[in-house]
């Protein structure tokens, strides 16, 4: 009797067991940065992905993009919290060095094939470590465009050359010219001046920075006109797109939220703008900046082939569809990083989508290398020096390359 009563304790044990281990996999939770608005671009991916698991729970929660890094640097240090996560695209790279997120290309090939296939090409880069890993895809983005008040301007320039004698003529005739708001000043705002320029931040191993080649160095000299000559504004973030409405500034670089934000905050000027790709630098290309957030799956999670079942249902091209869709109604513009093969579906104009699929033909996002996120401030300082006190663009950028060679070398 003894015997058959330990059995059944046994039995019992096993079974609680089973169902806590069964109630713990029950619920996936997923943390996204932005604000309150952004879970709900997940709402279509959550009812689908609820339909193929029946009784599965799906937390989602907001975290403000300030507390992002520390709050998963926490998360990671105690193996509790998120099972799946979104975050900015330098995120995938830097917590996936620390062992905060799996390699996708091991647990899930199929997805990483479908990204291989559908993804922004210049947001993919971004990504994949040089030697191939990725802990991270894309998930959405954004992407610099030109902001041209049609009324005023009778086409958008498409070369530097253009670009310059327009801005002239506009301060000439008594307006402001031109404004940049997306990296202003900084070494984002630059980035797109160094690729036009054939420049690159690393080559291609990340094994060492080329930010003072001569390239560079064109680079910076020619970016350092458009505030010295051209009398662009320097603030952090300039109204550019105020000054898009009130004719100050009836050209402007911004990010492709515009598109949709112009006709809701700036309504003056409905039926009065347009967007175009950003001008050909000396090299003929037009590359843009284009940035977002990732999305992985934490190693930690008890619930990891959820967690990737999910992921595969957010980049089915059914759900893709219906997120860009829907995101207007919570006054977001979402455009898939991911799946650049449903563009189609983002509520945009026509010659709207077109400028910016022009523009998604040549653009790049931050380097893949380790600690970039970090390093980034050396060249925002060196591209300030030559811009607001009239630094020699070779002496600074030598002094950038030097601190990113040493992060290299040390491996931080």
């Amino acid at each position: 009797m003894k015997t058959v009563l330990v059995r059944l304790g046994v039995a019992a044990l096993l079974l609680a067991a089973a169902c806590c281990a069964q109630a713990q996999a029950q619920k996936l939770v997923v943390w996204m940065v932005g604000d309150d608005k952004v879970p709900r671009i997940l709402r279509p991916a959550v009812a689908a992905f609820q339909a193929q698991h029946p009784g599965v729970a799906v937390e989602m929660r907001d975290v403000p993009w300030a507390d992002a890094m520390s709050k998963y640097s926490a998360a990671l240090a105690s193996r509790t919290g998120p099972d799946v996560i979104t975050g900015g695209t330098t995120f995938g790279i830097d917590l996936g060095a620390k062992g905060a997120l799996i390699d996708l290309n091991q647990r899930a090939p199929d997805l990483v094939k479908l990204l291989n296939q559908y993804a922004v090409p210049g947001a993919l880069r971004s990504v994949r470590r040089p030697d191939g890993v990725m802990h991270a895809v894309p998930f959405d983005m954004h992407l610099q465009l030109q902001f041209y008040r049609t009324d005023l301007l009778p086409k958008a320039p498409a070369t530097y050359e253009e670009f310059d004698a327009t801005v002239r003529r506009l301060r000439a005739a008594g307006a402001r010219g031109f404004a940049q708001q997306w990296g202003n000043t900084s070494w984002l705002g630059f980035f797109p001046y160094l690729l036009q320029a054939g420049g690159a931040l690393y080559d291609a191993q990340c094994t060492r920075a080329l930010v003072d080649s001569p390239e560079a160095v064109r680079a910076l000299n020619y970016y350092a006109t458009l505030y010295r000559q051209l009398k662009a504004p320097t603030d952090t973030w300039p109204d550019a797109d105020g000054g898009l409405e009130n004719g100050s500034y009836p050209l402007i670089q911004s990010g492709t939220w515009q598109l949709t934000s112009l006709d809701v905050v700036r309504r003056k000027i409905i039926g009065r703008w347009a967007a175009a790709p950003l001008p050909a630098g000396p090299t003929g290309r037009r590359t843009a900046f284009v940035g977002g957030t990732v999305m992985g799956v934490t190693s930690f999670s008890p619930n990891v082939d959820l967690a990737l079942d999910f992921m595969r249902t957010v980049y089915s091209a059914e759900v893709t569809r219906l997120m860009a869709q829907e995101a207007p109604k919570f006054g977001l513009l979402w455009l898939p990083g991911g799946r650049a093969d449903q563009l189609e579906a983002v509520p945009l104009k026509p010659e709207q989508r077109q400028a910016l699929l022009d523009q998604l033909k040549d653009t790049e996002g931050p380097p893949n290398c380790p600690g970039w996120q970090r390093l980034s401030e050396s060249l925002t300082r060196a591209v300030q020096r030559v811009v607001l006190a009239d630094g020699d663009a070779q002496l600074e950028l030598g002094k950038a390359a030097e601190k990113m060679n040493a992060a290299l070398r040390s491996g931080r």
